[in-house]
């Protein structure tokens, strides 16, 4: 006799289809929400803005 697995229902895979590819160098939302953070940070005196940043 052989026993048979079923797979697990409950997530039906959905979770992997907005995943980024460990290996593509594409950001994960946490990263792409602490980047969105730092730009909100105001540039000091006397520096000038990098990256979008807001004067």
């Amino acid at each position: 006799m052989t026993a048979t697995n079923k797979p697990d229902e409950s997530e039906k895979g959905q979770h992997m289809i907005n995943e980024d590819d460990i290996g593509s160098g594409e950001k994960t939302p946490g990263e792409k929400e602490t980047d969105e953070q730092i730009r909100q940070i105001p540039t000091p005196p006397g520096q000038t803005p990098k990256d979008g940043a807001k004067a």
